[in-house]
């Protein structure tokens, strides 16, 4: 009887910890629910981030668990529908609801949306080399532009698999880094700016920003390239290994996560708002890249790219300390703290004094995008 008992007593135990939540869960929870419930999405590019998140979930989990995924994207998109268009960079991010649709459902309503906001994106302002403008009354290149055209391209290549989004995707990426790469440390400016004498010089940000001779911003913001890093991972999710565009993504890939490690700070795990300023005492730690550059890290070692231990080490440090240092309880569960406010472009000063906030609808995500994932490659769930 009791060799019984203690079997009974061993399977329940077993059963409530493979079932207990993480404290990823918990800001899922707060996200999902009390944050960013789908009656509360509107067509724009922090919601698209969080979007993004939700469509990366319905991937990763089980088929009993799929529908609520599948019932928060439908709401939130034709909650949205007439709002949809591909007029900015910022405008097309949502349109990776709609290919989701279109990929799941077949549904050509979304299919009509979806070649709607390609349309509009193929109008909007170039440079003559091709890339798309960040802004529509001035001619710049934001690091920002990548994920938010990249995600749409990426999953209108799932929904349809037709190359032109991929290679799309590609163009943006070469011609933005042409313009925006530092090479001492892999990572990008935030921004180059044209000089077009026909639009308003510096629609948003500070006055002057750009260097008078390279017009390049004079930073590497934080964010910005956690961005590139999302992108890059993602497509390399979807691009046949085989596919020449796998190894140049790869390759970038690997460009910008080779010196992070070292700009990362060791007590709290995460990275600056100006990350290679890491040793500037007016710097701060900023929760939403510390998500980002660790999702790109993660990425990297899934797919062979990097394999050092220091990598390993770099994620273990991100996931520990956001959770030690950037949540607090909310409704439901966790959200998190030290996230910059939405930034545009200036100097060191004007990134230093931005903002700080918590529970942004992009700051949630990545937390929930890298902490799931770290969790499922390391066996946490």
């Amino acid at each position: 009887m009791m060799k019984r008992l203690f079997s009974i007593l061993f399977i329940s135990l077993f059963t409530i910890t493979s079932y207990a939540q993480t404290w990823i869960d918990s800001v899922e929870t707060y996200a999902m629910q009390s944050y960013l419930p789908a009656t509360k999405y509107v067509w724009s590019w922090q919601h698209a981030a969080f979007l993004n998140t939700i469509v990366k979930r319905y991937d990763q989990v089980a088929e009993s668990e799929k529908q609520q995924y599948l019932d928060y994207i439908e709401k939130a998109m034709h909650r949205t529908k007439g709002s949809a268009n591909g007029k900015t960079p910022n405008g097309v991010a949502s349109g990776l609801g709609m290919a989701f649709l279109y990929e799941k459902t077949g549904d050509e309503f979304y299919k009509a949306k979806c070649d709607k906001i390609f349309a509009q994106y193929q109008k909007v302002r170039r440079t003559p080399e091709g890339a798309i403008s960040h802004l529509p009354l001035t001619l710049e290149l934001w690091d920002d532009t990548v994920f938010m055209i990249g995600q749409f391209m990426i999953a209108m290549y799932r929904a349809t698999g037709d190359e032109k989004y991929l290679n799309e995707l590609a163009i943006q990426f070469r011609l933005h880094r042409e313009k925006l790469l530092d090479k001492k440390t892999g990572l990008w400016y935030h921004g180059w700016d044209a000089n077009d004498k026909d639009g308003i010089p510096y629609f948003c940000g500070q006055m002057g920003w750009p260097d008078n001779e390279t017009r390049v911003s004079s930073e590497i913001w934080g964010r910005g390239n956690g961005w590139l890093f999302v992108t890059l991972s993602d497509a390399l999710e979807v691009i046949p290994h085989e596919d020449e565009l796998w190894g140049e993504f790869a390759g970038y890939l690997g460009e910008m996560v080779e010196h992070l490690p070292e700009l990362q700070d060791e007590k709290t795990g995460h990275w600056y708002q100006l990350p290679v300023r890491n040793e500037d005492p007016d710097n701060w730690i900023e929760s939403s890249c510390t998500a980002m550059f660790a999702y790109g890290i993660i990425t990297a070692l899934k797919l062979g790219i990097v394999e050092d231990r220091i990598f390993v080490k770099s994620t273990e440090l991100a996931y520990n300390g956001l959770r030690k240092y950037s949540t607090e309880p909310a409704k439901n569960g966790l959200t998190c703290t030290n996230v910059c406010t939405g930034t545009c472009i200036g100097d060191k000063d004007y990134y230093l004094k931005r903002g700080v906030q918590k529970g942004r609808s992009f700051g949630l995500a990545m937390f929930i995008q890298f902490g799931m994932r770290y969790e499922i490659e390391n066996g946490l769930r």
